[in-house]
Formats: structure tokens, sequence, C-alpha cells
């Protein structure tokens, strides 16, 4: 007799799934030690964040969960992020690599400066040669 419109239980079913969504999103993030907060749960979770902050048990949930993650330090990324470690390995050859063509450079420079004097100093050599012994 008392039976719900259909469209009230479509609106309770959505709201129960959401709730649902939310919760598994904030185990999720304190399962990763990702930041928790309203914003990042809404995002996970695709709901608003208006809809967690009017909700009295997400609502504990995530600032309790907050609380603990701040007072939990986080891994630093190249520690918990192969990826970020990796680029981090990477960045450092880049900059030796760099360090070294500069080196390089200066070093082909040079060579090229003292063979422009050997070239000058051996012309200079061909021209007294040709005044004393000539063809």
């Amino acid at each position: 007799m008392n039976a719900l419109p259909e469209h009230l239980r479509q609106a309770a079913a959505a709201r129960t799934a959401a709730e649902d969504k939310a919760r598994r999103s904030l185990r999720r993030l304190a399962a990763a030690r990702e930041p928790v907060g309203f914003t990042a749960v809404a995002k996970a979770a695709g709901v608003s964040t208006d809809f967690l902050y009017r909700h009295p048990e997400l609502r504990a949930q995530i600032e309790r969960q907050r609380a603990k993650s701040r007072s939990t330090p986080r891994p630093s990324a190249a520690e918990d992020d192969p990826v970020a470690s990796s680029s981090a390995a990477v960045r450092l050859l880049a900059r030796k690599l760099e360090e070294e063509r500069g080196a390089r450079r200066r070093e082909v420079t040079e060579l090229r400066k003292a063979l422009e004097v050997a070239q000058g100093e051996n012309l200079e050599l061909r021209r007294r040669l040709e005044r004393y012994e000539p063809t």
C-alpha cells in the first residue's frame, strides 16, 4: 500500500550507489597513501563535494582519514614511484651528459686553435725552406 513511486526508488538507489562509490574511493585513496580530502574523494568517486559535506557519516570518515593522513608522513616520490626514481636518474644522467658535452666542446675548441697555430708554423717553415732550397 505504501509503495514508493518509481522516481523516489530510483533516487534512493542512486544515492546509495553514490555513497558506496564514495566509500570505495575513500578506502582506495587511503590505501594508496594519497592525500585525502573532500575534493579528492569527490573527484575519485564522481560525486559532488556538496554531497559529501551533506552526508554525516561520509563527512566524518573523510575528516578522520584526512587527519590521519596528515599525521602520517608520505614516502618520497622516489621511494614510492619507480617512474619518478627513474626520472630522477634520467635527469642526473642528462646533466652529466651535458657537462661532458661542454667539456668536449671546450677541448675541441682548444685543439682547433692548436691546429691553426701548427698549420701557421708549418706554412712559415715551408716558406723558409723554399727560400733556401728552390725547386
